[in-house]
């Protein structure tokens, strides 16, 4: 399996976890439906400004889209976001939400992990 088939496949198993559809997560990206299906099926290579965006939206840091063994039970379901007729600037104030929750996951397991000072 080559990276763009890898990536593909964990863009597509997130969005159907988080419970989006291809059509939300385009207008989000302001991209056509089928550059998100060319994306998942790894048939096109996605630009890391949309991996950001959708890393962002998914909850997960870029390099999980990476990861050929990626766990989706690691994905922490309570930050997501299921409705119905959710507008892109829904989708945009979500992802803006979950980036501010990891960046302060990331802050809160640095800071315990560092030495005590005396």
């Amino acid at each position: 399996m080559n990276q763009d088939q890898i990536i593909g496949k964990n863009l597509l198993a997130l969005r159907q976890k988080l419970g989006f559809t291809q059509e939300q997560v385009a207008a989000y990206l302001q991209i056509n439906r089928e550059e998100v299906s060319y994306y998942e099926n790894g048939n096109r290579t996605a630009p890391t400004k949309i991996l950001s965006k959708m890393a962002n939206l998914y909850g997960v840091d870029e390099y999980d889209f990476y990861e050929e063994d990626f766990k989706l039970s690691s994905i922490n379901l309570a930050l997501a976001f299921r409705a119905d007729n959710i507008k892109p600037t829904d989708l945009e104030q979500i992802a803006k939400f979950k980036k501010i929750v990891r960046n302060y996951l990331s802050m809160k397991s640095l800071l315990a992990h560092e030495p005590t000072r005396s």
